[in-house]
């Protein structure tokens, strides 16, 4: 399914009249000037202090975690921009969307403060990339304490993130498996081992094995289906 146009999001939006809700919300003033012909800040505004910025498997920054606890995710062409107006420990406002199961925001427009005009997504990052160039990546193991789970921007378990900023995605639909569900919960130690990308302060990969710790890997398998039941 083709994602929706900005315009048709925005429009879909204010129709509804969706209550802001998250971090530290608040409604802002209209942007000075009059460089868009609509107004941003009529959506949801969530407001929060920079934690960290996340990487994907493919080396890009496409989502940040506000100290108040919830993610936001953003395009990775967007990421230069917003950690210039927001480097770790700064306050960054967003207007979004903040989805419904969990606390996780996808991000429409945003500044460093309501009053500044808000700078638009152009294509918001409704879901995160596909396929990797795995000519880029190298094969990683991590290994740590789980500081919480890593979101789609629809709210869905896909990995997640330790404390040291690590992310660990699995593949679709594998998060869904209950096995799985223990090893990703806040606190729990988790092992991870696939494909992925690392730099002095940052890594993430796309999990092939999971398990406790190192010595405990195993396959990562999606939950049975109807059509491929589990195995007896």
């Amino acid at each position: 399914m083709r994602p929706p146009g900005m315009l048709a999001c925005l429009l879909v939006l204010l129709a509804l009249g969706l209550p802001a809700a998250a971090a530290e919300e608040k409604a802002a003033p209209a942007p000075p000037g009059g460089e868009l012909w609509f107004d941003p800040t009529q959506l949801p505004s969530f407001t929060g202090t920079v934690e960290r910025y996340l990487p994907n498997p493919r080396g890009e920054t496409d989502a940040l975690l506000f100290r108040e606890g919830p993610q936001v995710v953003f395009p990775p062409d967007v990421a230069a921009a917003v950690q210039r107006v927001a480097p770790p420990g700064e306050t960054l406002v967003v207007w979004g969307i903040r989805a419904r199961r969990a606390p996780v925001i996808t991000m429409l427009a945003f500044g460093a403060t309501g009053e500044d005009t808000p700078t638009v997504v152009e294509r918001p990052y409704w879901r995160r990339a596909g396929v990797d160039p795995q000519d880029r990546m190298q094969r990683l193991q991590v290994a740590g304490k789980v500081m919480q789970p890593y979101y789609s921007p629809q709210g869905e378990t896909v990995g997640a993130i330790l404390d040291d900023g690590t992310v660990v995605m699995l593949p679709q639909d594998a998060a869904d498996s209950k096995d799985l569900a223990e090893l990703l919960r806040p606190g729990a130690t988790l092992a991870a081992e696939g494909l992925g990308t690392a730099a002095p302060d940052r890594r993430a990969l796309r999990a092939d094995r999971i398990g406790k710790d190192p010595e405990t890997l195993r396959p990562v398998a999606a939950p049975a289906t109807a059509e491929q039941p589990a195995p007896r």
